[in-house]
């Protein structure tokens, strides 16, 4: 329930109106009670008046002053603004309620979704895409649950239960207390369900977000499954996920729903022992009127049909409070590659980049980068070239600051990149990866993306210089078309030539090609590859790649084996060296 506090707390001037509306329609649910008795009176009693002079016995005589009929007539104006009065503080406490509750949803989205975007590259590598969309998406509809049926059910349902004990207390203190001997069998019970229901509570998610990512797993690689036939295994490995769902959604719902048949046994034994003394005052003792007993018998089935409903919203409570836990996981995590709290004001890049000594292990003990140092000087082309797994990526990675090094320095015009902030460092670069990512909008907006009050103009000069504008023209909507998601309405050319034209948009000092022509066929790779060298043209660049046609050009080729820098030159410097360059050309043209 902590977890839930700091959202309330922004909006404390609805929460406490919120309550007092539901006070009201308390007090208002239990004046109306007590209209029972000058009804009881005005049938059944000819001018009958109570003795006594308590509220009760002063509204009684008030109300049966004068003829029947005036009785009767003054009791619809009363009943009619009665009922009234708790139909509007019943749609005030519960349209207040729906404010805060959309409002703490808005609030717990934002900030989760806002927080995932500040975390480091190696979280959403070591957690699975479809546990994050869970969260994002079951929990959170757990969360707004736990307030609507949890929070505010439980607030009301107790300030009714309040209410209809103080209006007890005032009728019958003797009959209250026989009355409330089920109490404490009721928060026991309450007690115990809580925790066998936020036990359950967590088996329950953690197998809804297994299903989730089973379902994006299989959307995303649907071409593998078909080509590999694997159809059959795929659904049986998902029906055994939702059968796994199944079982832990059916024990989650056998311990909620045992709450309210216990819960009715209970009251019902509190009853039964309520008749027994009534009757016993009634009859025997002849301590207590009828009309009085039948008020308290409603008042006190009252207060138990509120108690009954306390374990229905703690079974929401319970589930929410574990479901915000597990957002509160993701809230609480912290980047492991943080910006420094004054960074040094870095707008453009006019010297050199420097590697110095660099170390670096995604695991402990297991180095991938290992003492690597060299230098790029601006405008200056260079290569990284290597066997697979070698280090060439990591090392683009650790310049991008999407991790740090565990030893060594980056440097640009001699600042450390630690010294610079995200939105400088990153300002500073253009990105094209070997898999484009485009994401489900227009051509246009795909390659202004990340540009704010972009002229149409550079969009348009970015697509023809990216060798893209005529694939465009083609298309039904031309720049207007939606690429569909992850680009899949384009080819793969397509898409790559997209996310240049996007680099030619941000128009960056340094540039980053990560195998942007690995994948395409040779007529594609013969249209990228031009629009690379336009791009090219006069910047600082790193371009990673194993194909010759995009690396013997480079004004330097470093060539990296087992995260060490083993051989570096000019393309021929290389080619005479004989060493692993020279294999890696041979087997590229074998």
């Amino acid at each position: 329930m902590k977890n839930f506090i700091p959202y309330l707390k922004l909006h404390t001037n609805k929460l406490i109106l919120c309550i007092v509306f539901m006070f009201l329609f308390a007090l208002v649910s239990t004046f109306s009670l007590s209209l029972l008795s000058p009804f009881l009176h005005a049938i059944f009693y000819e001018n009958s008046f109570p003795l006594s002079n308590d509220f009760l016995a002063t509204f009684n005589k008030w109300f049966l002053q004068g003829s029947k009929v005036q009785a009767f007539i003054k009791l619809q104006i009363i009943l009619i603004s009665a009922f009234l009065l708790k139909g509007i503080f019943r749609y005030l406490h519960q349209y207040l309620g729906v404010s805060i509750e959309e409002n703490v949803m808005k609030k717990i989205r934002d900030d989760t979704y806002s927080h995932l975007h500040t975390l480091s590259l190696d979280y959403f590598q070591q957690t699975q895409s479809g546990m994050l969309v869970s969260r994002m998406t079951n929990d959170i509809s757990m969360v707004k649950g736990a307030m609507k049926d949890g929070v505010f059910n439980f607030l009301k349902y107790l300030l009714l239960t309040l209410a209809y004990l103080g209006f007890a207390l005032y009728l019958n203190w003797r009959l209250l207390l026989v009355s409330i001997i089920t109490f404490p069998v009721l928060g026991w019970l309450l007690n115990k369900l809580a925790k066998k229901l936020r036990e359950k509570s967590d088996k329950v998610q953690e197998d809804m977000a297994k299903i989730t990512s089973n379902i994006g797993e299989s959307i995303v690689g649907i071409k593998i499954v078909k080509a590999f036939a694997t159809e059959k295994f795929e659904i049986n490995k998902f029906c055994k996920t939702t059968y796994n769902y199944l079982k832990s959604a059916i024990r989650f719902e056998r311990v909620g729903l045992i709450g309210i048949p216990a819960s009715e046994l209970v009251i019902t034994i509190g009853v039964c022992i309520l008749l027994s003394y009534g009757g016993y005052q009634i009859f025997v003792a002849n301590t207590l009127s009828a009309d009085r007993f039948l008020i308290f018998l409603a008042c006190a089935i009252s207060m138990m049909q509120s108690l009954n409903q306390l374990p229905k919203a703690n079974v929401y409570l319970q589930r929410g409070v574990q479901a915000m836990a597990r957002v509160k996981r993701i809230l609480d995590t912290k980047p492991t590659v943080q910006e420094i709290a004054h960074p040094i004001p870095f707008k453009s890049f006019e010297k050199e980049i420097l590697f110095n000594k660099i170390h670096f292990s995604y695991i402990p003990s297991q180095e991938v980068i290992s003492g690597v140092t060299f230098c790029i000087k601006k405008g200056e082309n260079i290569a990284l070239v290597g066997p697979s797994g070698a280090g060439k990526s990591t090392l683009t990675d650790l310049l991008s600051r999407f991790y740090d090094t565990t030893q060594g320095s980056i440097e640009i015009d001699g600042v450390n990149i630690r010294e610079i902030s995200f939105d400088d460092l990153h300002s500073l670069m253009g990105l094209v990866t070997q898999e484009p990512i485009l994401f489900d909008d227009t051509v246009f907006n795909n390659i202004a993306y990340g540009a704010s009050d972009i002229q149409p103009d550079v969009v348009y000069q970015a697509a023809e210089l990216a060798n893209a504008n005529k694939f465009i023209e083609r298309l039904p909507q031309k720049y207007d078309s939606l690429v569909g998601e992850r680009g899949v309405s384009l080819s793969g050319g397509e898409r790559q030539r997209i996310a240049i034209a996007r680099a030619f948009c941000k128009n960056p000092d340094i540039l980053i090609f990560d195998e942007a022509t690995s994948h395409l066929d040779p007529e594609s790779e013969s249209k990228v590859h031009s629009a690379m060298e336009k791009l090219l043209e006069g910047r600082t660049a790193i371009v990673i790649a194993h194909r010759l046609s995009t690396v013997r050009d480079r004004d330097r080729i470093i060539v990296i084996d087992q995260g060490k820098i083993v051989e570096e030159g000019t393309h021929n410097e290389l080619l005479e060296n004989n060493g692993l360059y020279n294999k890696l050309v041979k087997i590229s043209l074998s």
